[in-house]
């Protein structure tokens, strides 16, 4: 038996909860979560007699994002070792984009509790479904939007790119705020070094319920200033390749469907 399940509730919750999670909340004695739908509680409340937000407790308008999390991982880990088991229950994935999880890892470890994690459908799962991607086909570069910038990383035009958090851009500290145009000029000029001006791109928001469609915005790179009004906290980018890389390596070209060089590099 663990102490403690950090567990991934999906995008859709209730909709997208998977057996495994399913199973561990139904052990706990108490859930604790992230995940700020309407349908949440009460499905979560149908599992575990105690159920308990941290969104509303954690996070201050205006304030720096980090205490929150924080804050939220000492919950847990009181509540683990107060009365395990209890599962920490977070939007989507549990390890992609949030931080709260990894700070709960870290104590757990060192305060000696069980803890498993357990995988729910990310934003990259429903991204690649709603945008209609293969990610294998050309790859994909994915970044922070505010990372992005910090770093000055490059982007290979020739590979698809997904941008996470564009929403809550240049800032840490959490706010609701509607967005400017301006917030995005920096971010347009970073993109306009890889791509051109006029390259569609596409802003996303995944949708949290079964019967709501996802928003998608499509516009060119250089316009999305113009919809700062419209993009939240939960979108993310989507950028096309504007060109493609041309094969280099002809020797292996000439071999991929030769049986002869499949004999080669196996075995039988």
């Amino acid at each position: 038996m663990k102490d403690l399940w950090i567990a991934g509730l999906g995008i859709q919750t209730a909709a997208q909860v998977t057996r495994e999670v399913e199973e561990a909340i139904r052990a706990s004695r108490e859930v604790l979560y992230l995940d700020t739908g309407v349908a949440t509680r009460p499905f979560l409340e149908g599992l575990c007699p105690r159920v308990t937000s941290l969104y509303e407790q954690s996070y201050s308008e205006e304030r720096p994002r980090v205490g929150a999390y924080q804050h939220m991982a000492a919950c847990v880990i009181e509540a683990a070792l107060d009365h395990p088991p209890v599962t920490f229950a977070i939007h989507g994935h549990p390890l992609v984009a949030v931080h709260a999880p990894f700070l709960v890892l870290e104590l757990a470890k060192a305060l000696d509790l069980r803890v498993a994690v357990l995988p729910g459908i990310s934003g990259i799962d429903t991204i690649l479904a709603d945008l209609r991607i293969d990610p294998v086909v050309h790859g994909v570069q994915m970044y922070e939007a505010t990372d992005l910038l910090l770093r000055r990383r490059p982007l290979q035009p020739d590979v698809p790119a997904i941008v996470w958090q564009i929403g809550p851009l240049e800032t840490c500290l959490h706010s609701m705020r509607v967005s400017r145009p301006e917030r995005f000029a920096r971010f347009i000029a970073h993109l306009r070094q890889f791509y051109p001006a006029r390259h569609e791109v596409s802003a996303i928001y995944c949708s949290p319920h079964p019967l709501l469609p996802p928003t998608i915005l499509r516009f060119a790179l250089e316009d999305m200033g113009e919809h700062a009004a419209e993009i939240h906290t939960g979108f993310t980018l989507y950028v096309p390749p504007s060109g493609s890389r041309p094969v280099h390596d002809w020797e292996l070209l000439s071999k991929i469907d030769s049986v002869e060089h499949l004999r080669s590099i196996t075995r039988g």
